[in-house]
């Protein structure tokens, strides 16, 4: 190897030294920093739900009614309502709302059926749901160390439950999103497919 001798090519050698010592390091830093950039507004959107308006149509009339603090919203007629991801159509309706803090308290959504929908960034992880009656609330997750609520959707009467390609038709079917726990008390049936 040739020592440069000339202080442009010392320059250029110490330069490649120093770029080379320092960046390596950084990049590797760097990657998984960039990376988790990308990542954090996709697991932020689908812990979103909890934090999201509720937005809701009916076609028929309405009532609201407050007692102490919580908020009943009574619909009828061709119901929708939506929170971030979720979507939960049917005849009749009952949101109930805290109105202090204006958090969800539980909707209750009647119909034959009435139908439940939370789309998933990765289709295998939209869940799809129908039964009689459906229950959507938050509940605090007991599990964790941190404060974060659960979302629990409740499939009551003649229920059918799908999440990618695992199925199940029953009489009432408890599911908790972010965890995936799911609980039959009746009689049940279904297919319980491995993640592809």
């Amino acid at each position: 190897m040739l020592t440069p001798t000339s202080r442009a090519a010392i320059t250029v050698q110490l330069t490649k030294q120093t770029e080379s010592s320092w960046y390596k390091p950084l990049r590797k830093l760097l990657l998984p920093a960039l990376a988790l950039l990308f990542v954090t507004p996709l697991l932020a959107a689908q812990l979103s739900d909890t934090t999201e308006d509720i937005v809701y149509s009916a076609d028929g009339g309405g009532s609201i009614e407050t007692i102490e603090n919580t908020r009943t919203t009574t619909l009828r007629g061709n119901v929708r309502i939506q929170q971030g991801l979720v979507v939960i159509v049917g005849d009749t309706a009952r949101l109930e709302q805290d109105t202090v803090s204006g958090d969800l308290i539980r909707v209750t959504v009647e119909g034959q059926p009435a139908r439940f929908t939370r789309e998933a960034e990765i289709s295998s992880e939209t869940i799809t749901g129908s039964s009689a009656q459906i229950i959507y609330y938050n509940q605090a997750d007991t599990s964790g160390t941190a404060d974060s609520l659960l979302s629990v959707v409740e499939f009551v009467g003649d229920a059918s439950f799908l999440r990618g390609r695992t199925a199940l038709q029953c009489v009432e079917i408890k599911h908790i999103v972010e965890t995936g726990a799911t609980d039959s008390p009746g009689p049940c049936s279904g297919v319980l497919a491995p993640q592809q």
